[in-house]
């Protein structure tokens, strides 16, 4: 096993957010950032991040395009969400613990993902309301470390 393998609990993760200001992030009145869950969409319910030690700590290399801005998480943060959960008609509830994958690729060796387990189940309007949870919490952990790299207008 690889020592960058496992992602560690004290690890800081990038996570590339898109130059849409009103879509994926605002400013309240007052001028505090708004990050949105759409920030953290994923067609198939695995949000990616880079792990920023991977990175060389440089979040410029996790932007996605350059206008993008980046925020980051700490993964024992995202481990710690632990309010996923769906409940289908008539079944006891099912927690998901929310994880942070190594899951690097030819492109980018700092690629990871943020998963459940047990994955998300039940018809797809289901699947869509619980992961929306975990975009909700994903987001706020993000507004309450701020930018790393605000985005470039």
């Amino acid at each position: 096993m690889n020592k960058n393998d496992f992602v560690r609990n004290d690890e800081i993760l990038y996570r590339s957010v898109r130059e849409k200001y009103g879509e994926e992030y605002a400013y309240d009145n007052i001028g505090k950032l708004k990050v949105s869950s759409e920030a953290f969409r994923d067609r198939d319910k695995k949000p990616s991040v880079d792990r920023a030690e991977l990175r060389g700590f440089n979040p410029v290399l996790s932007k996605l395009s350059d206008t993008d801005g980046v925020v980051s998480l700490i993964t024992a943060d995202v481990r710690a969400i632990g309010t996923v959960k769906t409940k289908i008609q008539n079944t006891d509830t099912t927690v998901h613990a929310v994880d942070v994958i190594y899951d690097p690729t030819p492109e980018n060796p700092a690629h990871s993902k943020i998963v459940v387990n047990p994955e998300f189940f039940g018809s797809k309007s289901k699947q869509r309301n619980v992961f929306k949870l975990l975009q909700l919490a994903l987001a706020e952990l993000a507004e309450k470390n701020g930018w790393t790299l605000e985005p470039s207008t």
